[in-house]
Order: C-alpha cells, then structure tokens, then sequence
C-alpha cells in the first residue's frame, strides 16, 4: 500500500510538472482535481513519453551528446543499488539501511545524480521539466524510510524513459566516454596568451607603503584632557530680604512677584520665612552638590559676611567657594562696585565693597549676584582683575629675578593663609583669572515683577530650571500647544531628578544634553572646557544660566557672566526643547488623573537619526554635528546605547579632528565605564572606538590598563570578526607600549600565549598587530622576553618573516629585535645564544628582502646586536681595517703584529684580533658581551667614499694556545657583512640607516686611536716649540685607514698625520669625542692608551665563553699578557662600563625608524583610506581599498580606460584599412642624446618614448614637450616627493665592509668624495611599465641587478620644455640579482668572499662572474610577476612585485647556459608561460604554475648564436626569435610535440651576419632587423616590406648604427636608438 502511495504521489508530482509545458488543464494534484491515481499517473507518464521522443528524435538527427543520457545512466545505477541495498526479509530495517547510505554519500548513486542535474545548465524547456521531475524523484529517494515504495517509482520512470529512448550500443558507449570525461578532472590548458579589460587587470605597488612616506602621521594634537579638575568645596548663602521691609530705590507693582525660593515671606512670620527660604536655597544647591559645606547668613553685617568668607576659605584652601548673593531687601549695588547689607540694630544700609569681598573670598570663587543693577558689579570687576593680572605678573618678574618665586607660587594657587595678619598678602598674590561672575540683570536694569514667576526668577532658574521651564512655557500663549496645563499641575510632576525613568528625570536629563549641546556649538572649546567640564557646581550653573538667559530676556533683562557668553537664547535647539516639554505636558493631566504610566519621549531617538543623516551625507566641508554632545547623553540610555555607539564610531572614523571632538565634548568617561559593561554587543563598537582613540591619545593607555582584559577578551574570543580581533590586539600593544604596568598587567593575564596562537590567522593586519603587540610587551621588559623564549615566541615569530605581505615581515623582524633589546644583562649565555640565532636568521631570511620597509626594520634590529656585543664588532672592524690594504680577498692571522700594518704609534701597534679555542659552534661563535659604551655618533648620514673595498674572506687555519683552530669566520663576521650590505642598500633611507650603525661603530673603534694620537701630537708639539726646531715628517706616518673622509674630523684630510705645531685645541678633538662617548667612567680624559688596552683585551669575534682550556690572552699575539677578565658579565672591564648596559636600564638605539608610528597611523586615518576589510580566503590576503564610486580619481581612471581603448581600436583600424601595413620610411620625430642610447621603448598608451644611455633615462613627452630624468641626481629632489624615500643622499653610494668604499661609485681607492652627494648608479639594462593602463610607473634594471621602480607626476604645464628632479620619485628598489658566484648564482655585493667594493666605473660597464650578458627583465601587469635574468646568471627569477617576495628561481638547464633575452608581455595579456632566449641560442619555454624542477616545457634550437629576440604574438602560439648571425625564425608552438623537428617552423629567413637589434610587432605581422647599413622591415613569411635610410649624407643616404629596435605595443609606430646618439620614431602617422 505504502509503495503505491509513493508511486503514484510521485506519478502525479511528474503529471504537475509536465501539464505546466504541454498547457493541459490538469496543473495541480490528482486529490485536487478530482480525478483518479490511475488516470493522473497515466497523463503524467504519457507526457514524460512526449518530451523523452522529441529529444530521442534531435539526438538522432544531430548526434548531439544529450545530458539525458547520463540521467538514464544514474537511474539504472539507482535502481540496481536499491534492489542489492534492500532484499525483500530486510524491508523491516530500511531506516538503518538509509543512515548507513547516508554515511557513505559520496559512493551513494543518489548523491551522484543530484551533482549530475546541479550541474547540468538546460537551454531548452522540456530537459528542464526532466531534469525537475529528477530532482523530485532524488528527494523521495533520499528520504527515510518507504524505500520499496520509491524503488516502483523509479522503475516505472526508467521503464518510460527506456521504451521512447531504446538502449543500443552506440549509446552505451557514448555514455561511457561521456562518463569518463566526467569522472576526470578538467585539465586546465596553458595559456600563452589572454587579454583582460582594463577594469580586470589589478594596479601594483599602489599600497600605503608606496604611496606615501613611512612616518608618523601629521595632525593637529589638541589637549582635551581637564589639566586641573576642581570642585566647589564651599558655599556662602548671604540673604538680604530683610522681610517686610521694601528696599527706597524700587518701586513694586501690584500685584507683584513675592516667592523666594518658591515660598511665599508672607505666609509665616518673617523669622521663620527667613529660616525656610535659607533652608530651602540650600536644598536647591545640594540638588547639584550634595558634598559641598553650605553656611547660610541672613540680612548681615560687614563682620558676618568678613568672618564667613575668611573662614569659609581657610577651611576650602585651594577649592572653589560659591558666594551666592540675594540682595531682593536692600538698595541696588552701587556705582563703586558696592552691595548693601545692613548694621546690627537693622536701622542703616551698609555699603561693603566688592573689591573687599573679593579679598576676602581669594580665588578660585564664583559669585551670583541676584538683585537688581547686578552687571554694575561686574563693570567694576572687570578692570580692577586686569590691573591686578597685570601687576601679579610684574611681581613674578621681579621675583623670579630675586629668587623668591616660591613665596608667590604658593599664594598663585589661591593657598595662601587667610589669617588676620595675613589678609592683605593675598591681595598681591592671588590670581583672579579663576573668579567667575553670575549677575542676574545688567547694569541699569532691574528685576521682573511678574506675579506669576518668584522673585528670585534668576535663582530658580540656576537651581530649579526644569520647574521655571515648565512654567514659563505653560504661560506663553504663542507656544501653548498643550491647553488647560495649570501652574499647580506642574508642581506635582512626579518623579526625581536623578531618576531618569521618571517624567522629572528624563526631563533634566534632555535638558543637561540641549544646553550642553547650545554651549558646545556656541563657545569656544577652551572656555567650554572651563565652565562645562572642569566643575560639576559650575557646570550645572551655566547649563541653568543659558535657561535663565532665555526666559528674562523674554522679560526685557539680560543676565550678565564673567566670562562673557555669547547670546544663545535664540539657539534652534531651544525649538526642540519647547517640543520636548509639550509631548511631556500632554501626558501630565493623565497620569495625574488617571495613573497612567509614562512613555518616555522620542527626543534622543530623533536627534540620532538627525546624526545619522549627517553621518550619510559625505561632504568634505561640512560643518561638525551638532548633535554630539546629545550622542554622549544617549550613551546612559541602555535602549538607544548600542545605536549611539555605533553611530559615533562612523564618527571617529572620519579622522583625528573627529576623535579631537569627541575627547573634548567629554565622550572619555563614559566609553571608559562601558568597558564594565558585559553586554557582548557592545563589544567589537567598543573596541572600535578606543582604537581610534589610542590612535589619536597614546598616552589613554594609563586609564585603560586596569581594563586590559576586556580587551584580552575580544582577542580570545574566536567568534568576533577578525577586525575587531585585530584593533583589539592594536588597543593592547598601545596599552602596553612603553608602559611598565601595562607590559606586567598584560604578561600576567594570557596575552603572550594569545598572540602566539593566532600567530598564523589568515588576516595579514591580524598578524601584523599581533607581532607589533608581542614586541612591544617585551621591549625592555626581559621578564616577558623569557616567558616569550620558555614559549619558543622568537621561532614562531620566524615563520612571519617569509609572510606573504611586507608590513607583516616587518612587523615580525621589529618584534624580534625588541626581542634581543630586552636583556641587557649580558651575564646569561643562553641570552647570548639566542640573540645570535635570532639576527643570523633574520639577516639570512630577509636580507635581501624586496620591500625598503623590511630592510629597514632588519637595519634597525641589527642595531641592537651592535650595541649589545660592541667591543665584537670593534674587532671586526678592526682587522678589516688593518687588512684592507693588504689584500681585496681575505686576510690570515698573522702571530707578528708588526705584520699587520706599520705605524708611527704604539697603539696601532696592538690593533689585532684575538682567536678563540673553542669549537665552531654558534654557542662559542659568539664572543663576550664587552662593550665600550659608546654612544650614538653625531655623524650625518652622508656615507663616506673614500678608501679601498675588502672583505673578510675565511681566514686560515692557525694555533691558538698551540692545540686548537678554528676558521676565522664567526657570526659577528656575518652580522657586519650584512650590516654594511645594508649600508649599500639601493634604497636611500635603508642605506642611510645602515650607514649609522657602520658609523658608529667606526668611530667606537676609531676614537681612542685617534685620541691617543692627537694626544701624542699635541706633546710633540710642545717639545719641538720649546726646542724651535721644525723637523719634517716621517714617511711612516701615512695611515692610509684614516684616509680622506674616513673618519669625521681627524687629522689630516690626506691620511697624514698632523703637521709639527698643530694647536692643542685641533689635538684633543678626538681625546673630547672619547670623553662624550661615554667611555672610561673612571679613566682619566688624557689616557685614551689604556682605554683602548682595555678593549682590545676584551675584544674577540671568538672568544672562548664557557669552555677550552686557560691560556694566556696576549700569547702568540703580541699583547700583554695578563689575568684573564671575566666573560660572564658585560662589565668585566671597568673602563668599558656602559650606563645602558646596568640592569633595568635601557640601551639608546643608534638610529630610529617611523614603522611604528606609520603603522599606528593606519587607525588614525578615515574608513575610506583604509584596506577593505572584507573577510574570505581570497581577501584576507589582499590589500585594497574600499571603492569611492564618487571619486574623482576613479572617474580619471575610467577616463584613462576609456583612452586605452581608443588607442587599440585605432591601432585595430590601421591595421585593417591602411593600404601600406609597412609605412615605416617616415621619420615623425627625432631627438639628440647626450650619449649613444642603449635602450628606446614607447610608451603603449601615453604619447612618450623612454630613451636610457648609460646609468640615465630620459621620458620625453610629446604633449607638452618635456623630458624628464631619473637617475642618481633625482634623488636629491625625489625625498620630497617619493613614498619614502630618505635623506636625498644618493641610493648608489655604499661602503665596504669597513664602511668607507662606495658601491659602483667609480670613485678610485684613496680618492676624495663629499658626504652627501648621490654616486652614479650602474648602466641601465631594462625599462619596463607598470600600471601601464592607468598612471605608469617606470621599472628601471641597472647591470648590477638593482631594480628602480620611479614615479612622477604629470607637468604642471604645457609650456614648461623641461621639468625638475623633483617631479620624479623613487617608489621602490632593491636588489633583484647579486653578483655572480663561481656557479653562476648571483648574490648580493660583500655576501660572498670576494671583494665588497670592487665593480664598474662610473658606467657601469660589466659585472663580475662571467660577464656574460646584461640583466634582462618582463614584466606581466595581469599577474603582477616581474621575471628577470641575464648577468650571467644560470636562472630566471621570478619576483611577485605586489607581495614583494621572490617567488621562484627557474634553472636554465645546463650549466653554461644564461639568459639573453625574455619575451615582454603586452600590457593587460595574462599568460602562464615565459620565453627566455638564451646565449647558447636555445629559447626555452616554462610554465610558471610549476614548480621550478618542473617549470621547463620545451627548448626550441634553431639557432646557433646567442639570442637577441624572442617574442610570442598576441593571442597566438607563433614565436619570433633572432640571434646575432641574423637568423629569424618563426615557429608554431603547437605544431610538433617534439619541438625540435622541423615542422614547428613555419617561416625562417636570413637577415644578415651584422644584425645588431631585432624587433616584432606582438599584434602586426612586422619583424625588424637593424645593422651597420640598413633597417630592414620584414613580413612573417620572410619578405623585405621597406628599408629604412634616414640622415641623408651628402653625397647619398646614410643610416646610424642602431642600437635598439622597439615596436609600439600596438600602433604602427618604430623606435630606433643610434650609436651617433639619435634617437627616432618612424611611423606613417604623427606621434599625436
């Protein structure tokens, strides 16, 4: 029964689906229309039938492979899988059979059909009913149970599908090739050729790091902090009512305004009323103030009010006391500045004048002055604090000078004794810039008498505003929206004022944020700062003074302060506050009558959408919201706090003059509360906010370091974006960022545990921060540098430094060198150890990194194994030093110290290396931890270019102790090659900093060489002035290590000692630069001889730590011999005492680098010029920016875009329409050159050719008729222009191993050269452009290896014929390939054994190696891949540009092989394969997908001679190649599977013996060939199209030799290069 059920239920499922095509009236089920199961399953199987011929009768027509085949297929497979699954005595367990299948899904047949008809994509309509009705059939087969049920349904379907569609075995076997296509995965072709759109093809180095400096980021710093918070300790309440007795001056009106502090005097005798009015003002003072000390005096004398502020002051000291004056019941304030009180018989008026009172009172105080006339008292004030300012300043003047500036300092601060003998001191002292003034009408003006408001209108409204608000809005009629409201009504407003639930609260709670809004937009910030934040009293007082000012103006008087406000009564936000107090009125009748609960009011979720809506309208020159100070209010709403929150992060993510607003309206102290809050909303916007805070005030880490754990927290917690991990791992690194209480608070929670888990998350910013956090929690914290190390922290760490983005390498190598800067306690030699390994693997894995901001972080790590291990690096230096004239190569211990230089002086004398005995073992590598505490040089950063290059080679094997040897190489060999490698770094910023560290570390050797020398110079000087005899100098003193500019100062430009009489004052510069360095705490200043004694003895690359056997130090060496000095401690000598090296004590880095500030940078920005932050595996890796629709950069981008293709559909067009596809005999444009140029290539899409001769290139634009230079000299004017650039000294210049040979200078050995001027680079050999598409950048490759990559802006006008250096920037450089080694591996200069400072001469003429060849390069814009080889290297490299990593080195195969020529790409063209010519005259070709063993396809060898063109066309297999002997051939990539037959060559032809340059046209058919007579234009088949002749001789034509032949990338358009230095440009039409 239950099988026929599902039958026909299934039956009628296909019957609905099928009616739906054939229009049947029958669309729904067999149930609903009545009809019966067997009918319905008869239509919807005879319908099946219709659709399954119709199909069965195309495919027999067209043979075409139908998916229907493979869905028969599946079904038979089902079907015989269920009758095995389900034997008939097993029916019962068909649930546990469906679970057991369900496990095994992918060998389920039902699993298999489901992705078959997932991926079948129909075009026609009746597969797409077959296919739904299978969808229907796979469901019931997947469900539980009824599993013999479904089996007849899927029998009867297989039935009629085969009765319409008969097996045969055509058939069948189609259905097996169609399954075994299936079953295979697809095999991507390779492509050799694919062009992409513009809007496809991504941007390089168009990251923040290339774009800009790497440098703190520059806005304005506003203090928002209260510099001194004070409160309002004491409060005065001097009432002069005199009750029952009207003042003479005023006449009352009747009625006339009676209540005082809403209580009627009349209604009680005038004793009690005077009690209760007191009483009831103090009330309404400890509404705002409930601690302050309140003292009433009523109707009083002179001595009452004498007695009470003298003592109200003594009590308060330097706190604020309120003198609150009620002066309704004596005569208006005179012109003097007087107010009345009254004698003790209360017959007379007293006057006592304000300028007593003041005295009395001292500072700071604030005064509110209620009666009539008032602002006459602030008019007589205002003159007399300005003439006291000005006198007080007088009398500190004269003070300072005296030196009694501590007795005025103390009365400055309002401390000062207030005794009776005392009184008048202050007077002089005490500044009144603190005293603030309330007067409740202005001078001339007296008090409404209005019967329906209190007398005291101006104190209701500073004490009771939401009462006098309210009724004074029930009495305007303009404003009554709320009828039948009466004043007794408002009166029994239920609620508190602290109880925002309530009617009452929530009224005071809109009014604190409408008044503090009208203040904020409405006073300058320093003064808002000053009333509204710095005293909750004052704050309350002015909040209640704008009301106050609002509602007697309305009664023609005009409140009067000091310091002035501006008139805010007429505010808009007052119009919202009038509609808050009528949506409240219109509920009080009910809830009095009737109970009825109160609904809160909808003014903060209105004034927030109000924000938003300023939020959602980007205008660059909008006005700040308004609505701020509300935002801050909402905050204590726990409805709307999530909303607020997050609408002021959009806020703060405007930028720093956002997040200055929000820290000076007060928004501080309660984001620092929410931290409290638990609410796991609130958590990623909280984190959020006080990033960007931190961002903006580093110095918030001391209020958030009892709440680090919050943050710990959102770190941890796995389930929170990755975002907010990493501002929450940013937050942390700012808590602990040179903070000894947050590093402790932070190691004793699990932060160093949690970073090093995520460590490996695949947000790259995640693990940036997470590497910048772990660094500075152990930066000169050595406690949580071993927790660190007892977790391994440094080896994980290493895995960073191969990390696919350059900021997280960077990241990583400033963790580590925080890392070896923590111990300065050099007595462990596990430390030692450690340290060692750290920078070894450091040097070796991103010594040659690509990115500048990499190395010079690696630079900066260095410094401190400089600084920790200084006497080691001394000594290498040293022995180099002695050395470098002797041999370039390497250098053998000598045991006669007479064999290592001669010198007149003693000292130098001594100048060697001591060899340690203990094995060759990174532990004893190392050397003691001795240092000369020298401190940082003043050197500039002009690197010296004089003296001649060596290196350290591997010394010889020799006896030390007479038993042991070792080789002389250590690990402080390598860490100085390295460092001084750094020093020639191409990058000027890098090498500046490199040469700081070489800097000093020469002058630390040098000093006391030098001190002791002058210092013998100076005494023989003296003796031979005494002796008046001139003797000349002796032949032995020439110190050529000294030589010109090898040491700042010194003596002797020439290396010479100084002459006989040279002044005492020239001779003690150095013995003075010894004394500054900090050496010798306790060595006297004239005996520099035992300093450097002292460090010589200490001083060894290999020194012996912790085993060997005893020995005398100075035997076999030439030294002293002596008692050995403890090892074990890194102040063994007391002349070598560092004050950085105590315990506790942090070390003074040599040089400084911004990485960290930049990188905090990156939270300070504004959302849109932040990456995206958009999550996944594809983006995470990514670094791009949110996209701006809006941007006029982007409409610049899709304008140059919409150029681009002009230019080839115009290029397509002369292509297709010009009768002479070979028009290449006109000349369209020419230019001369300085010197024979050696590279010209045009531009693809701008109107500029690139001409490069020698180490120079030149971009001349044909628009504005300008050119533009890059090269050494452009650096002097990039820095201030370029991404990061550095000091403007040349990226050329470097030093040898002992810092003073230049790199490719051509500056001879002993030469003179100047400190900042840039050196000459080495001969260009590539031009390549990136982002050719949109704005290009210029790839510039010099023979020795260096990669320049320039930018430049476009000409300020066309008028200009030449721009400035300026204009051109260095966007990037490095070393792409070193030197060349013995096997053909190229390295970088100084790395190898050889000699550092040996190259070219100012050309650059050749490398070293095998000189075979210059550096070639292609670059491919799809891929971002720049391959480049040549230079006689054995390898191509191939460099992922926007990673900067080097992602592969590809072998050539045979040994002798090396590149001669790689085929360029053109721009937007995705290809997988590189085509390298090579000089054996192979051309190979490599898929790049694979592995480099693997990469090698095929080698085609046609040619006998080296290659000197190869080139693929465009969209095509075909292959070009030429070689020197003027054989061209063209090829078919796909025509042989062995390449090397002879059917893969369509075409070859002879051009001739003498071809000196080849080019071919990617898109045309055109090949050109150049010699000494002729440029010939060739067609692909072989045929001579033209001959170009250009520069007509005189007696017939002459054509140059040309040096380079280049094709436009797609005009019609011939750039040839001269050796008579011409440059042309033939095309048929003009260059514009």
């Amino acid at each position: 029964m239950a099988s026929a059920v599902r039958a026909k239920s299934a039956s009628a499922a296909v019957g609905s689906a099928d009616d739906e095509s054939s229009g049947s009236g029958s669309n729904g089920s067999v149930a609903e229309q009545g009809v019966s199961s067997c009918q319905a399953e008869a239509e919807s199987l005879a319908a099946l039938r219709s659709l399954i011929r119709k199909r069965r009768e195309k495919y027999v027509f067209a043979r075409w492979n139908d998916p229907l085949l493979l869905i028969t297929e599946k079904l038979e497979q089902i079907e015989l899988w269920q009758s095995s699954a389900i034997p008939e005595e097993q029916v019962a367990n068909t649930t546990g059979i469906a679970n057991v299948r369900r496990e095994h899904s992918q060998e389920d047949p039902v699993y298999a059909l489901r992705e078959l008809v997932r991926n079948i994509k129909p075009d026609d309509h009746s597969l797409l009913l077959i296919v739904k009705h299978i969808e229907q059939i796979s469901d019931i087969l997947a469900s539980d149970g009824q599993e013999q049920a479904s089996l007849s349904c899927l029998q009867v379907v297989i039935k009629t599908i085969r009765k319409e569609w008969p097996r045969d075995e055509n058939i069948h076997l189609l259905i097996k090739q169609l399954q075994s296509l299936q079953a295979q995965p697809p095999t991507e072709k390779i492509c050799f050729g694919e062009r992409l759109r513009d809007e496809r093809c991504p941007l390089s180095l168009q990251t923040k790091r290339h774009k800009e400096r790497i440098q703190a980021m520059m806005y304005e710093r506003q203090t928002w902090r209260i510099r001194e918070r004070m409160k309002t300790a004491s409060v005065a309440l001097v009432l002069c009512l005199n009750i029952g007795v009207d003042p003479p001056d005023v006449v009352k009106i009747q009625p006339c305004s009676r209540l005082e502090c809403w209580i009627d005097p009349s209604s009680v005798s005038p004793p009690k009323a005077m009690e209760l009015i007191g009483s009831n003002l103090q009330m309404q003072y400890e509404r705002w103030q409930p601690r302050a000390r309140y003292k009433k005096c009523h109707d009083p004398t002179v001595e009452d009010v004498k007695k009470l502020c003298t003592s109200l002051r003594r009590n308060a000291k330097g706190e604020r006391i309120l003198f609150h004056y009620n002066g309704h019941g004596v005569p208006k304030p005179t012109a003097n500045g007087e107010i009345w009180v009254f004698n003790k018989t209360f017959t007379q008026y007293i006057p006592l004048s304000i300028f007593e009172l003041i005295t009395w009172m001292s500072a700071p105080s604030i005064y509110v002055y209620d009666c009539s006339n008032a602002g006459i008292i602030i008019n007589s004030f205002q003159p007399y604090a300005e003439q006291h300012e000005h006198e007080l300043e007088k009398a500190l003047a004269a003070a300072l000078q005296r030196g009694g500036v501590q007795q005025l300092v103390c009365g400055s601060g309002g401390a000062a004794n207030v005794a009776a003998n005392q009184v008048q001191l202050p007077n002089q002292m005490v500044s009144y810039k603190n005293c603030i003034h309330l007067a409740a009408c202005a001078a001339n003006e007296i008090l409404p008498m209005n019967a329906q408001l209190p007398a005291d209108l101006f104190t209701s409204c500073l004490t009771t505003p939401i009462n006098i608000a309210l009724k004074w809005y029930a009495m305007q009629e303009k404003l009554g929206m709320v009828p039948r409201i009466q004043s007794e009504l408002i009166d029994k407003i239920p609620g508190k004022v602290n109880d925002r639930r309530t009617m009452m609260g929530e009224l005071n709670w809109i009014f604190t944020a409408i008044t503090d809004t009208i203040a904020w937009n409405t006073l300058p910030r320093e003064l808002f700062q000053r009333l509204f934040r710095q005293d909750l009293l004052v704050a309350s007082l002015f909040r209640n003074f704008l009301l106050a000012e609002r509602i007697l103006r309305s009664h023609d008087c005009t409140p009067v302060s000091l310091p002035a406000l501006p008139p805010c009564y007429r505010h808009p936000m007052w119009k919202a506050w009038d509609l808050v107090v009528d949506l409240a009125l219109q509920q009080l009748p009910e809830i009095l009558d009737h109970n009825a609960p109160y609904r809160q009011l909808p003014f903060f979720e209105h004034q927030l959408t109000a924000f938003q809506v300023w939020l959602d309208s980007e205008s660059e020159s909008r006005t700040p919201p308004e609505q701020l100070p509300i935002v801050l209010q909402v905050l204590l709403s726990q409805v709307h706090r999530l909303r607020a929150l997050e609408l002021l992060a959009r806020f703060l993510d405007l930028g720093p003059w956002a997040v200055n607003l929000a820290l000076g309206v007060g928004i501080f102290p309660y984001v620092l509360k929410l931290l409290q809050s638990s609410t796991r909303e609130l958590r990623p916007v909280l984190v959020f906010i006080w990033a960007k805070i931190l961002a903006v005030d580093p110095s918030c880490q001391v209020d958030l370091v009892k709440e680090y754990k919050y943050f710990l927290s959102v770190l941890q917690d796995t389930s929170v974006s990755k975002e907010h991990r990493t501002l929450s791992a940013f937050v942390l690194s700012s808590i602990v960022h040179n903070f000894l209480l947050g590093q402790t608070s932070a190691l004793q929670g699990p932060l160093l545990s949690i970073c090093l888990e995520q460590l490996n998350d695949g947000s790259w910013l995640l693990r940036q921060w997470l590497a910048i956090c772990l660094g500075m929690l152990w930066q000169n914290f050595e406690k949580a540098r071993w927790s660190g190390a007892r977790d391994l922290a440094h080896e994980k760490l290493y895995v960073l430094l191969r990390d696919a983005i350059p900021e997280v390498r960077a990241a990583a190598v400033f963790a580590l060198g925080t890392f070896i800067s923590s111990v300065t306690d050099r007595s462990e030699e596990q430390a030692n150890n450690i340290d060692r390994i750290i920078a070894i693997t450091m040097l070796e894995t991103v010594g040659e990194d690509m990115s500048p901001l990499v190395r010079m972080e690696l630079a900066a790590a260095l410094q401190w194994m400089v600084l920790l291990f200084e006497s080691q690096f001394v000594a290498v230096y040293l022995a180099e030093h002695m050395r470098g004239h002797a041999t370039a190569a390497s250098f053998v211990m000598c045991g006669d110290p007479r064999d290592l230089t001669s010198s007149t002086h003693s000292l130098e004398r001594h100048v060697t290396i001591r060899r340690g005995a203990s094995s060759s073992s990174i532990s004893n590598m190392g050397g003691v931890s001795t240092s000369s505490g020298a401190g940082s040089s003043g050197n500039t950063l002009g690197r010296s270019k004089s003296g001649s290059g060596s290196s350290v080679g591997r010394g010889a094997s020799g006896a030390a102790g007479g038993n042991n040897s070792i080789p002389f190489q250590s690990i402080f060999t390598k860490l100085w090659l390295g460092i001084c490698n750094l020093a020639q770094d191409p990058f000027p910023r890098v090498a500046a900093i490199a040469q700081e560290i070489v800097d000093h570390v020469k002058d630390t050797a040098l000093c006391p060489i030098m001190a002791a020398k002058e210092a013998t110079m100076a005494t023989a000087s003296e003796k031979c002035s005494s002796l008046s005899v001139s003797l000349p100098p002796s032949p032995n003193t020439r110190v050529n290590y000294l030589g010109s500019g090898g040491g700042p100062g010194g003596a002797g430009a020439a290396g010479e000692s100084p002459p006989v009489g040279a002044t005492a004052s020239a001779a003690s510069h150095w013995a003075q630069k010894l004394r500054l360095s900090g050496s010798g705490g306790g060595v006297a200043a004239g005996d520099p001889a035992s300093i450097l004694q002292r460090k010589l003895r200490t001083s060894s690359i290999n020194d012996e730590t912790d085993s060997g056997p005893a020995y005398s130090r100075g035997a076999g060496l030439g030294l002293p011999s002596g008692p050995r000095e403890s090892t074990h401690s890194a102040r063994s000598s007391g002349s070598e005492s560092n004050q950085y090296l105590e315990p506790g004590h942090s070390l003074t880095p040599i040089v400084l680098t911004e990485f960290i500030p930049w990188a905090i940078s990156y939270f300070t920005r504004p959302g849109k010029e932040r990456y995206s932050s958009a999550e996944g595996v594809t983006e995470e890796g990514r670094q791009r920016y949110p996209v701006d629709r809006n941007s006029a950069e982007l409409r610049r981008r899709r304008l140059r875009f919409l150029r681009n293709d002009f230019v080839r559909r115009h290029a397509r067009r002369q292509y297709q329409e010009q009768s002479d596809r070979f028009g290449y005999d006109v000349c369209v444009w020419n230019r001369k050159t300085q010197f024979t140029p050696s590279i010209v290539k045009l531009l693809p899409y701008e109107p500029q050719i690139a001409v490069a001769y020698r180490e120079k290139v030149l971009f001349y634009d044909f628009q504005y008729n300008s050119v533009r230079t890059y090269g050494a000299e452009a650096l002097g004017g990039a820095n201030a222009t370029s991404s990061s650039s550095g000091y403007g000294s040349g990226s050329g210049s470097s030093s040898s191993l002992n810092g003073s040979t230049p790199r490719k200078s051509g500056v001879a050995p002993g030469g003179g050269g100047g400190g900042l001027s840039a050196a000459p680079f080495a001969r260009v050999s590539s031009i390549e452009f990136i982002n050719a598409q949109d704005m290009a950048l210029n790839l510039v490759a010099h023979e020795d290896g260096v990669v320049r990559v320039w930018q430049s802006s476009p000409p300020a006008s066309s008028g200009t014929s030449e721009d400035s250096p300026s204009k051109a920037g260095l966007v990037t450089a490095w070393t792409a390939l070193g030197q060349v080694n013995q096997h053909g591996h190229r390295q970088r200069s100084g790395a190898s054994g050889g000699s550092i400072g040996k190259g070219a001469d100012s050309s650059g003429l050749s490398m070293g190696g095998s000189g075979t060849g210059s550096i070639v390069t292609s670059w491919q814009q799809c891929s971002q891949h720049l391959v480049i080889g040549g230079g006689g290297c054995r390898f191509i490299r191939i460099w992922d540009v926007e990673r900067e990593l080097k992602l592969a080195d590809i072998p050539l195969g045979r040994s002798e092989t090396c590149a001669r020529v790689l085929a360029p790409y053109l721009p937007n063209m995705r290809s997988d394969v590189i085509l390298a010519g090579c000089d054996d005259g192979s051309v190979q070709l490599f898929d790049k997908r694979c592995s480099p063993q693997d990469a090698r396809i095929s080698v085609y060898r046609r040619h006998s001679a080296p290659i000197l063109h190869a080139s693929l066309r465009a969209n095509d297999t075909m292959l070009v190649s030429g070689c020197t002997e003027g054989r061209i051939s063209v090829a078919d990539l796909r025509a042989s599977q062995f390449p090397s037959s002879v059917s893969d060559v369509v075409h070859e032809w002879d051009a001739g013996g003498d071809v000196t340059a080849i080019a071919s046209h990617q898109i045309a058919g055109t090949v050109a060939c150049g010699n000494a007579s002729k440029i010939a234009i060739y067609s692909l088949d072989g045929r001579v199209q033209k001959v170009l002749r250009t520069n007509e001789g005189f007696i017939g034509p002459k054509i140059g030799h040309p040096t380079w032949l280049s094709f436009h990338a797609y005009k019609v358009q011939l750039a040839v290069g001269f050796v008579d230095n011409m440059v042309a440009i033939y095309s048929p039409t003009p260059v514009l």
